[in-house]
């Protein structure tokens, strides 16, 4: 059904499923004549206006279902008239008022799901008497205001609890014994703490929990490592818990277990028992120590450990090589050393390494793409690692964001690389075969600046950085066949001869850095056919002649992005490129004869004095003479002054008088 929705007039109609039908225009106050409608489900549609007040008319009604449509205004407060209603869904809209009080009379209602609204105010406590209510579900709007006990009082059955971004505070004191038994708990961004919220010890049937950004500032308690049997993903990220982990860490099968950014220290329990973890996020904390073999050579899919304190090398898995099973591995940021971790041959799943900002050292391995050919993102910067980038890597088909800046790396740059078929085909990055399941973000140095940009952004983007290493010799001319590239940096290398001229094929490219090198000639005018290009960087060079100009270009304002090449001239440098185009042959002769001239004249003047002098030194007459011309001027001058000295006396005494 497309359209509006049509007036009914039969009285006795009991269920109307519309779900999904492409139905606009308003809700109808007619509605509240369907007295004995029992069903009524008009979600997914494109549905405007508010609820008619004349809802709450629809005694019978046990099912309402408008959510995904586009209502505005508030909730009618007749609402609560509706004591047989058992399921009430008005998510995904956009109403804008605050919560009537009256639904604490909808005795009959299991399901309440108000989410993903502009709702405000507080949240009243007559919800607590709703002693059927099992799935409670607010999050994503803009109440405030605080949760008591009053609030739960009696939700004895209440199974699923999400209050997420709404920044309501939880306040039940230390002592209280909840009268429900969660199983799904979803607490994020709100504030509960800051005391660690011990009531979750009853809650042993929690399958899914998430307190993460909740304000907690405490010491994470041992007991809540055994509260949870059943539990599959724990989430506790972004507070202050502090302690240490249990030296007998038995953790239950787990999908997802965060505890990243917090202030936990210590080492990390090198006796793990977990038959089964999918992720672990650890990063973020002030974990020291060593990484223990269980942490990277059991079951783990996937292992952040990154911002920590951890030392030492990487772990030797021995015996159990052949079960490592790890698609996402992140170290960065810690002082970690040893050479490339060669039990990584046995990682053939590995899609995610992250080794950056470590101290490891010796070369990148050439085994990389035989024993890591899944491998998508490889980020390997700022450590000690130095040879050659191995030509080898131009055989990993998904590889599109490779980063082994600020490094001892040498040699030329791989012509191979331009056989990276993810970079050099755009359709192969638009897949989603390589998920990351936890979030992150990864500070990335791109558009001349460091950014943080999350899992989404580096699972799409198209980098190459190599910047800030001992590459020589030329771009590879192939490197232009790299059609997704969307970041190219070869900034701070020993780089020369020319810019290749078909850099403007790279159409995708949004920012190129090449500054700090040596390269020279002219600048490409196909560098103004990249129509994405935000930041360009070509600084310190030997670069010559005209800045191109037009298209894209002309939109760059970054105003370093060409000093440092002498050579060049034209907007946007104030060097006017017609003071360059004058005839060198004739300038040459205009400079020549300059300097000519003013040879000559210093000559002549040298030569008469050195005649006058010499005339003086050996002629008794010259001398004689030109000693008596100067005794004469000398008189004549004295003479002179001593009449205007006179005349000047009398003229200023007669007006004394």
């Amino acid at each position: 059904m497309i359209g509006r929705l049509p007036q009914w007039s039969w009285s006795n109609l009991r269920e109307l499923h519309l779900q999904g039908a492409n139905l606009t225009g308003q809700l109808p106050a007619w509605l509240g004549n369907l007295t004995s409608l029992s069903y009524l489900d008009l979600s997914s549609n494109m549905v405007v206006g508010s609820i008619p007040s004349g809802i709450g008319n629809m005694r019978s009604l046990s099912y309402l279902d408008l959510s995904t449509n586009m209502v505005v205004g508030s909730i009618p407060s007749g609402i609560g008239n509706m004591t047989s209603l058992s399921y009430l869904d008005l998510s995904h809209n956009m109403l804008d008022a605050s919560i009537p009080s009256g639904i604490g009379n909808m005795r009959s209602l299991s399901h309440l799901d108000l989410s993903c609204n502009m709702l405000h105010g507080d949240v009243p406590s007559g919800i607590g008497a709703l002693r059927n209510l099992t799935d409670l579900i607010l999050f994503s709007n803009n109440f405030s205001g605080v949760l008591s006990k009053e609030h739960f009082a009696s939700l004895v059955n209440l199974e699923y609890l999400d209050i997420e971004k709404t920044s309501l505070k939880l306040d039940f004191g230390e002592d209280w014994v909840p009268p429900f038994g969660l199983t799904y708990a979803y607490f994020g961004s709100c504030d509960i703490g800051p005391q660690f919220p011990s009531w979750l010890k009853w809650q042993a049937g929690i399958r899914e929990l998430d307190i993460s950004n909740t304000k907690i500032n405490d010491v994470l308690p041992h007991w809540f490592w055994v509260a949870f049997p059943n539990a599959s993903r724990l989430n506790l990220s972004g507070n202050k818990l502090s302690g240490t982990l249990p030296p007998k860490w038995k953790l239950p099968p787990l999908d997802m277990l965060d505890l990243s950014g917090n202030s936990l220290s210590g080492k990390l329990p090198a006796n793990l028992r977990a038959p089964y973890v999918f992720r672990m996020d650890l990063s973020n904390n002030h974990f020291t120590g060593t990484i223990p073999a269980p942490y990277v050579c059991n079951v783990l899919w996937e292992i952040n450990l990154s911002n920590n304190q951890l030392t030492g090398g990487f772990p030797h898995c021995q015996n159990n090589k052949s079960s490592i099973s790890l698609s996402i591995l992140d170290l960065s940021n810690n002082n970690l050393s040893g050479e490339f971790p060669h039990v990584l041959q046995y990682a053939t799943s590995l899609s995610f390494l992250d080794l950056s900002y470590n101290r490891f050292s010796g070369s990148v391995p050439i085994w990389i793409a035989e024993k890591m050919p899944s491998l998508v993102v490889l980020i390997l910067r700022s450590n000690m690692f130095h040879g050659h980038l191995p030509r080898q890597l131009s055989r990993i088909v998904g590889l599109h964001y490779l980063d082994v800046a600020h490094n001892n790396i040498s040699g030329t740059i791989p012509s191979s690389l331009a056989r990276l078929r993810a970079m050099a085909d755009p359709r192969e990055t638009d897949y989603d075969d390589y998920t990351m399941m936890y979030s992150f973000s990864k500070p990335t140095f791109i558009k001349d600046r460091v950014l943080n940009y999350t899992n989404e952004f580096t699972k799409h983007t198209v980098l190459i950085d190599l910047s800030s290493n001992g590459f020589i010799g030329q771009i590879p001319k192939e490197l232009s066949l790299l059609k997704a590239l969307r970041s190219l940096n070869l900034s701070n290398n020993q780089l020369s001869g020319p810019i290749p001229d078909d850099i403007g094929s790279l159409r995708r490219l949004e920012s190129l850095d090449l500054s700090y090198n040596y390269f020279s000639g002219k600048i490409p005018s196909s560098l103004s056919d990249l129509t994405f290009l935000s930041c360009l960087n070509l600084s310190y060079n030997n670069l010559s002649g005209t800045i191109p100009s037009g298209q894209q270009l002309q939109t760059l304002n970054y105003q370093y992005m060409y000093i440092g090449n002498p050579g060049l001239c034209g907007p946007p440098l104030l060097k006017n490129c017609s003071m360059n185009v004058t005839n060198p042959t004739v300038s040459q002769q205009h400079e020549g004869g300059r300097s000519s001239f003013y040879i000559s004249m210093s000559m002549g003047f040298i030569m008469g004095l050195w005649i006058v002098f010499c005339a003086m030194l050996f002629l008794k007459t010259w001398r004689i003479a030109y000693f008596q011309l100067l005794d004469r001027l000398y008189d004549k001058l004295y003479v002179q002054l001593a009449i205007n000295k006179a005349a000047i006396l009398r003229k200023f005494g007669s007006k004394e008088i």
